[in-house]
């Protein structure tokens, strides 16, 4: 809002960055219809004393600085003035140009006499030219403080001036000695221009003073890393001066606080190697060195400036606080279960297709792409997940895995995004987080991905798509960082062909595609994973048993491990078991032939099966052949007193393809 204030009383209010102290109300008026024109915020006033007009311009002045006013215009007197008065401010003048005197020029060329030019400075070329070139006899007088004002409009009187052409001060002086005044006002042109100048001013001190912030937050922001960091830091200039050390630091090298500031390096630390670094310009990372009865970890980095070593920046960690803190960090993530266990050393096998599998798998470590996990129940594809993630630039961050068969379609949906407090009923208080966001800067494996619903399915479709979730009863969009792992038993192209399965999905997961491969197609792999098994289940009885167990695997070595490696695994653990406890007075002949001689249905007549069909002959078909599998499995569950694991294991099927049966045949317990 723009305002003349005509009192020093009036500037009890929040003023303009900008503010103009007009002399005489003329240019304030002059300069109010400007500023209103350029629709500019600048607060005009003018000083109410005609007595002692610089004074009071003065007293306004500081009154503005207090304020808040950032720079101050006015003409050339006043603004010197304040300049001499050295307030926190800048100023700008209102220059006098040519044409702020036409008018007074055009009435002094009728007058017969002297006409004395007063200025504040010297008087512009522009003006003496014009009065030469109209044989004006003009005199020009200059003045710096109020006395030199008085005085040079007596001595122009003294001259035999006629007429006097000046500012407010000399008006003031020339009325008081009767000499004749025009006070010039300043052009539109000239207010412009310093309007302009005046906010170009501001402009470059709101830059300024934002750079210099920008510093300060800067220098706070180093000074909070320095000092709250866990790392010792220590800086030194091309000489080996110490310039920085943390408390950290003081710390390690057994020193009071700031006593090493300006001390060599070497009488701080006795067997530096920081020197080395000035010399050879090569940074030195992870050496381990002793700092007075302190193992450290350093890195050393040298301060390179147009090519020349101005320092070194040294930091320090206690080896023993990385091991604490390292395993501190690895408990926390056991407890959660948020750890891959596994690595590609786990992956026991010599045969072509496993090595070919493990190689793929390693080289799908160094992406961040999706990858897509297939094969049959047992074969290993949570252990292919773990070991990409471990062998990958996320192994430091979370394995979150979940088994999407395993829960219905509503949990399903609130496990993997978590849900709000009161998104429904049962919700706990606080709400819940979900995998994903656990799963945040880590790998989310996504197990039998081919059993989620096609309404979760589509929600899952946008987290890989935007990389963000929304709790249940939430309408607030969490980023995430996440890598997908998916795998699954089933054969997504039929199910995206029977509408069951999104084709975007699809190709979305699946960026990257591995296959494991069946137990039964790795060869001489069955005897060597039989013989890892049977060593782990009998330990130092293995060597008394080695024999018969050779002559059992020798049986079944054309048996074809439909079950794959979690078959074999509890084959073996079961005949290690009953060699433990029975020895050779167990009838391991007659368990051999039962085991081999059970029958599995072939499907599309080759010599392999599908790994949800259990337990079923050829000759039962339709719904014949679906009430003959629900009676088989819930026979399997009541001679193994309703075990869930027992009866899978009596079925040769794993745990999960039990439930979705029992689901698919209402079986209840």
């Amino acid at each position: 809002m723009i305002q003349i204030e005509q009192s020093i009383n009036m500037l009890n209010k929040r003023v303009t960055e900008i503010s103009l102290i007009a002399p005489t109300i003329q240019l304030a008026q002059k300069t109010r219809n400007i500023i209103e024109q350029r629709n500019e915020e600048i607060d005009v006033f003018v000083p109410i004393s005609k007595e002692d007009t610089l004074n009071d311009a003065l007293r306004i002045a500081r009154n503005l600085v207090e304020q808040g006013a950032k720079v101050i215009i006015s003409r050339k007197g006043t603004a010197s003035a304040i300049i001499e008065s050295k307030l926190n401010v800048s100023v700008v003048a209102i220059n006098s140009i040519l044409s702020d005197y036409i008018e007074s020029i055009e009435v002094a060329k009728y007058e017969n006499g002297i006409i004395a030019f007063f200025s504040y400075g010297e008087m512009t070329d522009d003006v003496k030219s014009l009065c030469s070139m109209l044989d004006i006899k003009a005199k020009y007088y200059t003045f710096k403080t109020d006395k030199d004002c008085e005085r040079i409009v007596r001595q122009s009187l003294t001259d035999g001036a006629v007429l006097g052409i000046g500012g407010v001060m000399t008006q003031k002086y020339s009325e008081m000695y009767n000499l004749k005044h025009i006070t010039i006002e300043n052009s539109e042109v000239s207010i412009t221009s310093a309007i302009e100048t005046a906010k170009q001013i501001l402009q470059v001190q709101k830059e300024e003073s934002k750079k210099q912030n920008e510093l300060k937050v800067q220098l706070e922001r180093y000074k909070a890393v320095l000092n709250f960091t866990h790392d010792a830091i220590i800086a030194v200039d091309e000489k080996g001066k110490v310039d920085v050390i943390n408390p950290v630091a003081e710390q390690i090298v057994k020193t009071s606080p700031g006593y090493a500031v300006g001390k060599n390096i070497d009488e701080i630390i006795h067997n530096t190697s920081m020197f080395d670094t000035i010399s050879n310009k090569e940074k030195q990372l992870n050496q381990l060195m002793d700092i007075n009865g302190t193992l450290v970890s350093t890195n050393r980095i040298p301060i390179v400036v147009d090519d020349k070593v101005k320092g070194v920046v040294a930091t320090f960690q206690d080896v023993k606080v990385i091991q604490e803190n390292e395993n501190k960090i690895r408990r926390s993530l056991h407890e959660k279960g948020l750890v891959a266990r596994y690595h590609f050393r786990d992956i026991k096998g010599e045969s072509d297709e496993i090595k070919n599998a493990i190689s793929i798998a390693k080289s799908y470590a160094s992406s961040d792409s999706t990858i897509l996990i297939q094969g049959e129940t047992g074969t290993g594809k949570e252990l292919f997940a773990q070991s990409i993630h471990n062998s990958s630039s996320r192994k430091s961050g979370p394995f979150v895995a979940i088994n999407c068969a395993s829960l219905s379609s509503n949990l399903l949906e609130s496990e993997l995004f978590g849900y709000v407090e009161g998104a429904f009923t049962g919700a706990i208080k606080g709400g819940k987080i979900g995998l994903f966001e656990l799963a945040h800067k880590g790998t989310i494996f996504l197990d039998e991905i081919g059993e989620i619903p096609i309404e979760i399915q589509a929600q899952l479709l946008r987290v890989l798509q935007e990389k963000e979730i929304r709790k249940v009863g939430s309408v607030v969009k969490t980023p995430v960082d996440v890598r997908v792992i998916t795998a699954t038993n089933r054969n997504l192209i039929d199910e995206m062909k029977s509408k069951s399965f999104r084709e975007d999905l699809y190709y979305r997961i699946g960026v990257l595609n591995l296959t494991v491969p069946p137990l039964r197609e790795r060869g001489g792999d069955v005897m060597l994973l039989g013989r890892f098994f049977f060593d782990k289940y009998l330990g130092s009885d293995k060597t008394k048993f080695l024999s018969m167990f050779e002559h059992i695997m020798k049986r079944v070595n054309s048996y074809k491990w439909y079950g794959n490696i979690r078959e074999l695994q509890n084959f073996v653990e079961r005949i290690s078991v009953l060699m433990k406890y029975h020895g050779n007075g167990y009838d391991f002949e007659q368990l051999v032939s039962s085991f081999i001689s059970k029958d599995y249905s072939i499907s599309n007549n080759e010599d392999s099966i599908e790994e949800d069909q259990v337990c079923i002959t050829t000759s039962v078909k339709g719904n014949d052949l679906n009430k003959w599998e629900a009676e088989k499995i819930t026979s399997a569950l009541k001679n193994n007193d309703l075990s869930i694991q027992k009866a899978a294991d009596a079925l040769g099927i794993s745990r999960t393809t039990l439930w979705r049966k029992m689901k698919q045949y209402n079986i209840k317990l």
